[in-house]
């Protein structure tokens, strides 16, 4: 016996009803999980702050001695995620201790670069001639305040450093929101 019309319908029916069902299913889970996915976000299980970006190892840091380094900064704003680098001047301290002082390289006058002179013993911008000691405070020139330390942590014997924007050309040290 041949099926009829109506069951052949029906079945037409029940066949598109489905398709489309697998359709949106194939759309809705991937928006589902790109909506959700920051409160799904893995939390490292020390509480580490990942607003802290990996240096170096403290170890690999000559003692005494200002050094340039590469920092990789990510920034997480919800779904977005945008990574920088960024140059800091690193120093961990001759007793050997398991800290390091961390200056951003960025001059507090104009924004220019400030680079270090071992010769002299001094960092020094070379748009105004600003000139700072060997621990960031302003010995000469325009700057208007000392060069600006970052804030830093020491986990398993390695150099995290928080990245911060500051204002320029103002004497306090105010933090700019990115």
């Amino acid at each position: 016996m041949l099926p009829t019309n109506d069951t052949r319908r029906g079945f037409l029916k029940l066949l598109t009803a489905a398709l489309m069902a697998v359709l949106a299913l194939c759309l809705l889970v991937p928006a589902i999980a790109y909506v959700c996915s920051p409160i799904w976000r893995r939390r490292d299980p020390e509480g580490a702050d990942d607003t802290f970006s990996d240096v170096c190892a403290l170890a690999d840091l000559p003692a005494g001695k200002w050094q340039l380094l590469t920092l990789e900064v990510v920034r997480r704003n919800g779904w977005a995620q945008t990574k920088s680098r960024r140059s800091i001047w690193v120093r961990r301290p001759a007793d050997g201790s398991q800290s390091a002082a961390v200056l951003s390289p960025i001059c507090p006058h104009l924004g220019c670069p400030i680079d270090w002179r071992p010769e002299r013993s001094e960092f020094v911008c070379p748009c105004h001639k600003g000139t700072f000691d060997v621990e960031g405070r302003v010995t000469a020139g325009p700057p208007p305040r000392r060069m600006d330390t970052l804030e830093t942590e020491v986990r398993d014997g390695r150099l995290r450093v928080r990245w911060q924007d500051f204002k320029i050309g103002v004497a306090e040290r105010t933090p700019v929101g990115v």
